[in-house]
């Protein structure tokens, strides 16, 4: 039976920048099962993963040096990332959804490559299509194998509580490994102090 609340679409385009593909093929899923529309399905998660990498790419523009003095662990993908957009700033704006590892660096680094934003903004927007077809593609063709080995999702609201429980994994592991780099820090900075006042005394 199929469902076309708005919210699903909604959650569906919103979660697409963080469970990547789980988010279009979940879609095609859906789509197979009857359980969604294709064509609002289509346009909620190319919006949703669009509007984020423009996000990205303003926090770019703005704060790229303040980003890459707060984490220096990500200086040497960041300086990859900035070497791939002015060698080729039209396919890195293409591809900034398809960059497995550089998803989130790559948009930011087209910002803090001033790459112009009337180039930007359509390029990446091509790119977020062509990525939600793909991935939905996959979630459709592949929808009866997939249904099989997940369980039969005869709700949509299944699919969506899928989603949202993977949303909510990743941001517990994210916030984990933050607050272990935040204690490695912390212990960092404290063994310089002993070390520099055992240098003065």
């Amino acid at each position: 039976m199929l469902t076309d609340a708005p919210w699903t679409y909604i959650v569906l385009g919103a979660s697409a920048i963080i469970t990547e593909e789980l988010a279009p093929i979940f879609g095609g899923i859906a789509v197979h099962e009857k359980e969604l529309r294709l064509v609002p399905l289509l346009v909620a998660i190319t919006l949703g993963g669009w509007i984020a990498t423009a996000l990205l790419y303003t926090v770019g523009r703005l704060k790229w040096e303040a980003i890459r003095r707060r984490f220096p662990r990500t200086r040497a993908t960041g300086t990859v990332a900035l070497r791939v957009v002015r060698r080729n700033p039209v396919t890195a704006s293409f591809l900034v959804r398809f960059a497995f590892g550089l998803r989130i660096v790559l948009p930011m680094a087209c910002g803090a490559a001033r790459m112009p934003l009337y180039l930007y903004l359509p390029v990446s927007l091509l790119g977020s299509i062509a990525w939600t077809a793909v991935f939905t593609a996959v979630g459709y063709v592949a929808g009866e194998a997939a249904v099989q080995a997940i369980g039969h999702l005869s709700k949509v609201g299944e699919i969506v509580g899928a989603v949202i429980v993977t949303v909510a994994v990743f941001a517990f592991l994210r916030w984990q490994r933050r607050r272990r780099e935040r204690k490695a820090e912390r212990r960092a900075m404290v063994q310089r102090a002993l070390d520099a006042s055992r240098h003065d005394a």
